[in-house]
Formats: structure tokens, C-alpha cells, sequence
């Protein structure tokens, strides 16, 4: 399986700078996969758009974000340290929802979301 976009193209043309050298594989995997999902498996290998492989980056960023960090926490506060959670299928729903902002925006006027409804 070919990922939308490497760590080369990553760091050069997308200018990202957030994930490791290591650990972009597999991020960019698993943002590949996603975009598969919503794309229902249109784009070919041989010739994945520019704008899939950007979103594959924002993506691959995203999801490296969500494990890095702690994304549960809902609020904090310092002075008597308090801290509040997000609930377990809010939080979900709040990841659920990033995902798909993050394809639409790059997608959305390629044609690639499009079910044929």
C-alpha cells in the first residue's frame, strides 16, 4: 500500500514540520486509509492529486496530534488546579468531525467525495 504522500513531500512542498521522521509512516497511513474511506477508493497509486496528498499531510498531522497529546481535556484551570474532561463519545464525535472538516476542505471540488447519488 502506497501512502498519499512521504516525508519528503511532507516537509518540502507541505512545509510540515510537526511529526518526526519516524513516526510519519505511520501516520501518514492511517491518514490514508481515512481518506480512502470518505473517497471510496478512487484515487489511484499512480497518480494521486496534489490535493490528496496535502490533505494526507493535515491529516497525518491531526492524528498524530490526537495520540501525542492529551485531547480529552475540556478545560484547566491553574489557581486551585482544576481540570475537566471531555466525555468518552464527545470526544469521539469531536475527532469524527475534525476528520472530515480536515477531507472536505481539501476535497470537496475534486469530485472525489462525490457517491454518485
Amino acid at each position: 500500500m502506497t501512502n498519499y504522500a512521504d516525508y519528503a513531500y511532507y516537509t518540502g512542498t507541505y512545509k510540515g514540520a510537526v511529526i518526526d521522521t519516524a513516526s510519519f509512516d505511520l501516520y501518514a497511513r492511517k491518514a490514508t486509509q481515512e481518506i480512502k474511506k470518505y473517497t471510496f477508493n478512487r484515487i489511484q497509486d499512480s497518480s494521486i492529486p496534489d490535493d490528496a496528498k496535502m490533505c494526507c499531510c493535515e491529516l497525518a498531522e491531526y492524528l498524530y496530534k490526537q495520540d501525542k497529546y492529551d485531547t480529552n481535556v475540556a478545560s484547566e484551570k491553574v489557581g486551585e488546579y482544576s481540570v475537566s474532561f471531555v466525555a468518552g463519545q464527545t470526544a469521539e464525535d469531536i475527532k469524527l468531525s475534525a476528520i472530515k472538516g480536515i477531507i472536505y476542505n481539501w476535497l470537496a471540488m475534486t469530485g472525489l467525495l462525490y457517491r454518485g447519488c
